[in-house]
């Protein structure tokens, strides 16, 4: 499934225990649950309508850096002096260097960075902003090879703010234009987004130009990568962007980028639950009606309209009843394979010892994923699971279904 595939292989231990071997399978059920969501969990088009609302809101940068290089105009961030002193320092190397025509372009990006970097929280590139972005982000990258110390380091900023300006322009494209594939496209783009966040934080919070550093630089182009249709992301790549999302978040990439499918999934459920509900209502309403109505015919006779109102009711009931029974039917299917990726997912995200007195779960988890992994692969219906196979399913999900929903509930909250 490209990408999340290729990391998901990149990580993988020599399956020496029971736990590694949970742990490989709980990874490649989440790997085939993302690849055919569409055959569990619905068209990714109809999750996306319903997550959209809450996943815009999160995007919330708010950088305020301004235009002119004076300290006037600039930001009271603390590492703007000396953002001031290691521009200057850049250009004035390359000058002393006989390097003028770089430095007269390295000028131009530096401003043009710092430009678009006014109000970032509202940046929006076109297409031609775009094409000299990447111009501008040549040049930083040839005068960085040219100057060392503080120089590369304003360098490294002003390519750290064009990254960010284009990097914070495709996932608004992205968004805007409802420009979503499939589910890994999904899980790329929540993945940049979250990315997109920490150099925002970066940036606002640094207390001096040397908090930024070229983890800052390697997350936004790596983000970048991911919004592709076709990310080219190599082994090394993928096992540095581990390393440093452990170091930020405090988890490892797969669960990192994973936890999004259940986010969306959690979403999507509460949605379809309300529906179920208010289709349930509807029909209790008119059940109690028709009960009404039928009791009134048999001790004596209806007016026209309640003649008519019954007749309807005949007709409408049957087939609203066959509607909340597909709902509910829909809905419980849901739930069950959501809050079972849940778990699939808390033991990517935990060790062993953190299941104690409940090792019946990790075993659990394995058997469970392997048969979500046979529905996935040969395309099987819940229908077509056995009685037992179903119980388990059910059983595993019940465990994880509190965990699941506040999971989906932290980002609800944080849109609020």
């Amino acid at each position: 499934m490209g990408w999340l595939s290729d990391a998901w292989d990149g990580f993988k231990s020599v399956v020496s225990n029971v736990w590694e071997k949970t742990k490989e399978i709980a990874g490649k059920a989440l790997n085939f649950m993302a690849e055919k969501a569409e055959s569990f969990i619905g068209a990714v088009k109809e999750v996306w309508a319903k997550a959209k609302p809450f996943i815009e809101s999160v995007i919330r940068p708010a950088i305020r850096v301004a235009a002119k290089w004076t300290a006037a105009n600039l930001p009271t961030f603390p590492w703007v002096s000396g953002a001031l002193t290691a521009f200057d320092k850049a250009l004035g190397a390359l000058v002393a260097w006989d390097q003028t025509d770089m430095a007269k372009k390295l000028d131009d990006a530096i401003t043009w960075a710092i430009s678009k970097a006014r109000d970032l929280r509202n940046v929006w590139l076109n297409d031609e902003e775009m094409a000299e972005a990447e111009q501008h982000g040549a040049v930083l990258r040839e005068a960085r090879g040219k100057v060392r110390g503080e120089a590369a380091q304003g360098i490294d900023l002003a390519q750290l703010i064009t990254s960010y300006a284009q990097l914070a322009s495709r996932i608004k494209d992205v968004l805007e234009n409802t420009n979503i594939s499939d589910f890994q496209h999904y899980l790329r783009l929540r993945a940049a987004q979250k990315l997109l966040i920490d150099t925002e934080l970066r940036l606002t919070e640094a207390q001096d130009i040397n908090a930024i550093d070229h983890d800052d630089l390697f997350l936004t182009e790596t983000a970048a990568e991911l919004l592709k249709a076709q990310p080219r992301i190599s082994v090394q790549q993928t096992q540095r962007l581990d390393e440093i999302i452990l170091q930020r978040f405090g988890k490892k990439l797969i669960p990192f980028v994973f936890e999004e499918l259940i986010i969306a999934w959690g979403i999507n459920l509460d949605s379809l639950e309300k529906e179920w509900k208010a289709l349930n209502d509807t029909l209790s309403e008119k059940k109690v009606e028709h009960r009404r109505l039928a009791t009134s015919q048999r001790l004596a006779e209806l007016n026209a309209e309640e003649s008519a109102r019954l007749a309807k009711l005949d007709t409408e009931l049957p087939k609203l009843n066959a509607q909340v029974q597909h709902k509910r039917k829909i809905t419980n299917e849901m739930r069950n394979y959501v809050f079972a990726a849940e778990g699939f997912l808390q033991m990517l995200e935990k060790e062993p010892e953190e299941f104690a007195g409940r090792e019946y779960m990790i075993e659990d988890s394995a058997t469970v994923g392997m048969l979500i992994i046979d529905c996935a692969q040969h395309g099987k219906q819940w229908e077509e699971l056995t009685e037992d196979e179903q119980s388990l399913i059910i059983d595993f999900a019940n465990i994880f279904e509190e965990a699941s929903r506040a999971r989906a509930a932290r980002l609800v909250e944080v849109a609020a």
